[in-house]
């Protein structure tokens, strides 16, 4: 006979040998003894991998380390991972079964001149909560009241930076309308923002934190705020911005792409290490603040803020 036990909303079959009278004493023991039906285990489907618009050979070494397999476009695929945006009509288009590695529209933070105009709406409705980002302008919409800026007695410095640009390329640093309108040559968009002239340092050169944010949601919002990450120096000293230093990239930036063509540069040589050479883990970043007095727990904290802050922007 069979006997149903329900679990879980699912209904397992075990099988028990049939009984009669004269053998009912002899068989009770046998009851005690329930064979369960065993159900043979499939081998789990490799996940397929789309890795056609990627150039990034780690995401490949993660790949093979979770046993996927790598797919191309005329291939099924349940994970398309690309270095570019995607448009709305390309998430309209996935299957229940297809994730892909971008929101649509997340170029509006990951543009300059988009994030600047995006915090600068919020600032208006919400100062007290958007005052954690220095003055900025979006030229050339805005160019007017950029120069206007040089047109005081005090001195300002604005650093220009072109809306797509990244690794350092076309950042210009400038105390004048003049050098201003040259940053403008050659690009249509450009954001200028005040510069901050009195940044933390660290044995005299500025750095920049690396913290990696991963969003799986944008309603509910839904972040998570990776603790470990990077800390990237100058490779040069700093001093107050000037005419003489403007054009000095490894002092006032800090982009890896620039510094590592100094001589100054320091590669880290002990992958243990977390606070030697160029750059240094945020645990090590932590560690030397915390060892200098200063409150790391409360400048995360604000980070934190910030991120969530610029999301909802």
């Amino acid at each position: 006979g069979a006997v149903g036990e329900r679990t879980g909303g699912a209904k397992n079959l075990v099988a028990t040998p049939p009984l009669s009278e004269e053998s009912s004493t002899s068989n009770t023991d046998d009851l005690k003894k329930v064979v369960k039906v065993k159900r043979r285990k499939r081998k789990p489907f490799p996940i397929a991998l789309n890795l056609s618009n990627c150039k990034y050979e780690v995401v490949r070494l993660v790949q093979k380390k979770l046993g996927w397999k790598e797919v191309g476009d005329d291939d099924d695929w349940q994970v398309y991972w690309t270095d570019t945006s995607v448009s709305i009509e390309r998430i309209m288009r996935l299957k229940k079964t297809q994730k892909i590695n971008h929101f649509t529209g997340m170029l509006e933070i990951c543009r300059k001149k988009s994030l600047a105009r995006n915090i600068s709406k919020m600032a208006k409705l919400f100062p007290d909560d958007y005052k954690f980002v220095p003055k900025s302008f979006v030229l050339p919409a805005e160019l007017n009241d950029f120069l206007s800026e040089f047109k005081s007695k005090k001195k300002k410095t604005y650093i220009l930076k072109p809306d797509s640009g990244c690794q350092g390329k076309g950042i210009v640093l400038a105390q004048d309308a003049e050098t201003a309108m040259g940053a403008l040559e050659g690009t249509e968009n450009v954001v200028a923002q005040r510069y901050l002239a009195k940044p933390y340092l660290i044995d005299g050169k500025k750095f920049d934190m690396r913290i990696y944010v991963l969003v799986v949601s944008c309603d509910p919002l839904r972040i998570f705020i990776y603790e470990e990450g990077l800390a990237r120096f100058c490779t040069e000293p700093y001093t107050a911005p000037s005419e003489e230093n403007l054009q000095e990239v490894c002092m006032h930036l800090t982009n890896y792409a620039v510094n590592k063509h100094n001589d100054k540069f320091q590669f880290n040589e002990d992958a243990e290490a977390d606070d030697s050479g160029s750059k240094w883990s945020l645990t090590g970043l932590r560690e030397y603040m915390e060892d200098n007095g200063e409150d790391f727990d409360t400048a995360w904290d604000n980070i934190r803020d910030l991120i969530v802050k610029t999301l909802i922007s």
